[in-house]
């Protein structure tokens, strides 16, 4: 929604940027506040010099341009994606500022399992991965972190509802349904 009295604009629009950022990428909403607010720091002198907002937002964005330019000629360093040492150093290093200190090769193992589960080669030699789409993490009480897995398929995790109930089945028949299974009682059809 837009800003009301309650809540400030500057509130709104940390919510905003936040709740981007999470959805997005999932981490990093704190970074983001912190140069979201830089941004509007540097911003507000031309703001009350009357300056127009589209002029402020068109200067950022060849700021954007330029600075993703510099990045790509003089910063970044080819990466070979095939090499499983190289990603699992990539990965650590984004992993080094989280919780997973004592578990790092158990979770840089999962996610790069992850990626390569859901990786999709297109034509013309352009990859997608899309982990939003293909790719969740199911959280299963009682276990242990060293028991995280990737599973490479579908996974039902279901409560046994009777005791009768087989905990464990082999090359099972599956059928998928776009519609409630449940008995319901036919109508009666009687004529007086």
């Amino acid at each position: 929604g837009v800003p009301t009295r309650r809540l400030g604009c500057k509130q709104w629009y940390q919510r905003r940027v936040r709740g981007t950022q999470d959805e997005e990428v999932g981490d990093g909403t704190t970074s983001v506040i912190i140069l979201a607010g830089e941004l509007l720091k540097h911003a507000e002198p031309f703001l009350t010099e009357s300056m127009h907002p589209t002029v402020i937002i068109a200067a950022y964005r060849q700021a954007l341009e330029d600075a993703v330019e510099i990045l790509r000629k003089d910063i970044a360093t080819p990466v070979d994606t095939t090499s499983h040492e190289e990603m699992i150093k990539i990965i650590r290093s984004s992993l080094a500022t989280k919780f997973m200190k004592g578990w790092s090769d158990l979770a840089c193992g999962i996610a790069l399992d992850a990626v390569k589960c859901v990786h999709m080669e297109e034509k013309g030699g352009h990859s997608e991965i899309d982990i939003k789409r293909y790719a969740k993490v199911e959280k299963v009480p009682g276990g242990s972190i060293d028991e995280s897995q990737i599973l490479d398929g579908v996974m039902f995790n279901k409560d046994v509802t009777h005791t009768g109930m087989r905990r464990r089945i082999e090359n099972p028949r599956i059928l998928m349904l776009d519609c409630n299974l449940e008995y319901k009682k036919g109508e009666s059809q009687t004529n007086l």
